[in-house]
């Protein structure tokens, strides 16, 4: 980067910056992590991940799509990817029949204890240097934006 490119960047405004930043390392982030899986997307480990942090909770369709902030449609693509390649089954719901859950199969824990190391040493690098107390500002704050935009993160 030359010094004036550096300065022209440095010279926006705070608010596109903040959101320029968010797509630009939500992609470094998809990249890295799109190339430590064999078969899943770094957007389908995310929607594990959600799904693991349920417990025995198993989430309709309708309710990963607002964890995960997409669609349903898109929800259900990568579900029925996921059930493709083992890591969860789609089921009717008992109750009614019109609402899909999410239920995983075991294997992406196995994945995990077997990808553990990387994934640890990736988290350490994405916040290296990243006290606790920014860290905790910066969820309030990217809370607060995912309010603004109807989230669902509270």
């Amino acid at each position: 980067m030359t010094e004036a490119f550096r300065a022209r960047v440095a010279a926006v405004d705070e608010r596109l910056s903040m959101y320029g930043m968010l797509f630009s390392l939500s992609n470094r982030i998809q990249a890295v992590g799109d190339s430590q899986f064999v078969d899943i997307t770094m957007k389908q480990h995310f929607l594990m991940i959600v799904l693991g942090m349920l417990g025995e909770y198993r989430p309709t369709l309708n309710e990963t799509a607002q964890l995960v902030g997409c669609s349903y449609q898109n929800v259900k693509r990568m579900a029925a990817q996921l059930e493709k390649n083992g890591y969860l089954a789609i089921r009717t719901d008992g109750a009614d029949r019109r609402k899909q859950r999410l239920v995983g199969t075991g294997k992406f824990e196995r994945m995990g204890e077997e990808t553990r190391a990387a994934g640890e040493a990736f988290m350490e690098r994405l916040y290296r240097g990243i006290t606790r107390e920014e860290l905790r500002q910066a969820i309030q704050t990217l809370k607060r934006m995912d309010r603004n935009m109807g989230g669902a993160y509270d």
